[in-house]
């Protein structure tokens, strides 16, 4: 059984995130383990790490302690699509290899090769980003 997560993520979003990766197309099996990390295996090989928390606006400082409580994760993902990002939490994922996006987002970026590149586009092919202030 995972340890409890002192992230404040709670039991149904980590379910919801189980469901949804048991039925999304490009997921091959998942692993949860510390309770809120997800080693992922895609079905064109791949392998990835993600960590799910539930910040209403991601920053830099949970960014920071995610990459040190969690070694090698690869993507941090906001719980739900009303929490959001600051810039510069998303530019410090763009200039680091790191993906950092809200729940929605991820599971569309594992459609693409390079999903730590991925954008959602609106109807007019503009960027979409959940950006919030800090």
């Amino acid at each position: 059984m995972p340890e409890f997560n002192d992230w404040g993520v709670s039991y149904s979003a980590i379910s919801f995130v189980e469901r949804a990766l048991r039925g999304h197309a490009k997921v091959a099996s998942f692993e949860r383990t510390k309770d809120i990390q997800f080693d992922i295996e895609l079905k064109n090989g791949k392998s990835i790490k993600m960590v799910l928390v539930d910040e209403y606006t991601l920053g830099l400082a949970a960014i920071h302690r995610a990459l040190s409580e969690f070694p090698g994760i690869e993507y941090i993902v906001t719980c739900a699509n009303w929490n959001g990002y600051t810039r510069e939490a998303k530019d410090f994922g763009r200039e680091n290899d790191l993906g950092i996006f809200v729940a929605g987002e991820f599971f569309g970026a594992l459609h693409w090769t390079e999903p730590k590149k991925y954008c959602q586009k609106d109807k007019d092919g503009n960027p979409i980003y959940y950006y919030k202030a800090a």
